[in-house]
C-alpha cells in the first residue's frame, strides 16, 4: 500500500486541483475565468466542471429550482459574496428585483456533454459553486483514495463528509450532526453511516442583523431575499458528498414544510431541524429514520 507521505500529497494534489476549477475565491479558477469572461456563446469546460454542473442542473430541476448556480449576483447584492463588500444597506426591492432576472439556472445553463462546453446565453451570468463546490471536492479525493486502494477511510472538509467501509472497530461510521444553537455543545443526532456522502447547511453561522432582524445568508431564489422560515439547518445523507451538499442547500432554501414532501418524494435521507417556539425541533424522512 502507498505510504502516509504519498497519500498526504495526493490528497493535497486532489484538493489544489478541486480549487483551481472550482473556488469563487480563486481569480484564476476555472469558474472565475468563465464569470469573469463577459460574452455570449459556448466555452469549453474540463470533464470536473461539467460533472459538477450536469450533477447542479439535476438538483436543480429536482428542487423546482431552490438550487441555482446563477444566484452569484444576488449573493452579492446581499453582502455574502467573495468580493467581500460590505452591505451599506437592505437592499431595495427594484435591486432584488433587477437582479433577479439574472438568475435561472434552468434557463442559463446549458451543458454540452459530448463537446464539454457550456453555452453562455447571458454574457453577465455568473455561477456560484459554493453549494456544491466543497462536496464535489471532498468526492474527488474519495476517488483518488479509491484508485490508491484505500478501502476504509472517512473524509472530513468542513463538515462535509464521505464515508467508506468501516472505522478502526470494523464497524460503520459514526457520525454527529451539531446543534445549530452553537452556544450548546450538544450533539443533536447520531448516525451511522458507511459508503454515503453527508452534508450539513445551517443558516447559524453566517448571518447578519440589521435593525434587530437577522438576514440568512441563505438566498431564497424565488424571491431574492434571504430565508425567513424556521428551519435552521438539514443534513441530507446520499450516496455521495456532492449530492448530500447540493441537497443540503436546496432544503435549506425550501424550508421543512416543503422540504419533506419533496425528500420523501425523492427518497431522501433527511434531517430538518427547525425553532419552534424558542425550542429546537427535529423532523426526520422515512429514509433517514432507518439510519440506525
Amino acid at each position: 500500500p502507498a505510504s502516509k507521505e504519498f497519500i498526504e500529497k495526493e490528497i493535497k494534489k486532489t484538493l489544489l486541483q478541486a480549487n483551481s476549477i472550482l473556488s469563487n475565491w480563486d481569480e484564476k479558477s476555472e469558474i472565475s475565468l468563465l464569470n469573469n469572461n463577459q460574452r455570449i456563446g459556448a466555452f469549453k469546460i474540463s470533464n470536473e466542471l461539467k460533472e459538477v454542473l450536469k450533477n447542479a442542473n439535476i438538483i436543480n430541476l429536482k428542487s423546482e429550482g431552490y438550487f441555482d448556480i446563477t444566484l452569484d449576483p444576488l449573493i452579492e447584492l446581499w453582502g455574502f459574496g467573495y468580493k467581500k463588500e460590505k452591505l451599506e444597506k437592505i437592499p431595495a426591492d427594484h435591486e432584488i428585483n433587477k437582479t433577479l432576472l439574472l438568475i435561472n439556472q434552468k434557463k442559463f445553463v446549458n451543458i454540452d456533454e459530448d463537446k464539454n462546453e457550456i453555452y453562455k446565453k447571458n454574457k453577465f451570468l455568473k455561477l456560484n459553486l459554493s453549494a456544491i463546490g466543497k462536496g464535489y471536492g471532498i468526492d474527488l479525493i474519495g476517488r483518488k483514495l479509491d484508485a490508491l486502494g484505500l478501502n476504509n477511510y472517512l473524509i472530513n472538509i468542513g463538515g462535509d463528509l464521505l464515508t467508506k467501509g468501516y472505522n478502526k472497530k470494523k464497524q460503520d461510521w459514526i457520525i454527529g450532526v451539531e446543534n445549530p444553537k452553537l452556544e450548546e455543545k450538544m450533539i443533536k443526532e447520531i448516525v451511522n453511516v458507511t459508503n454515503k456522502g453527508i452534508a450539513s447547511s445551517g443558516d447559524y453561522k453566517n448571518f447578519f442583523m440589521s435593525n434587530g432582524k437577522r438576514y440568512s445568508h441563505i438566498i431564497n431564489p424565488k424571491t431574492g431575499k434571504p430565508i425567513s422560515h424556521r428551519t435552521k439547518s438539514v443534513t441530507v445523507i446520499s450516496h455521495n458528498a456532492t449530492y448530500a451538499d447540493g441537497w443540503a442547500t436546496a432544503l435549506l432554501a425550501m424550508g421543512r414544510e416543503k422540504g419533506l414532501i419533496l425528500a420523501e418524494k425523492e427518497k431522501l435521507a433527511v434531517l430538518f431541524i427547525d425553532e419552534i417556539d424558542k425550542k429546537l425541533i427535529k423532523f426526520k424522512s422515512s429514509e433517514f429514520k432507518k439510519l440506525y
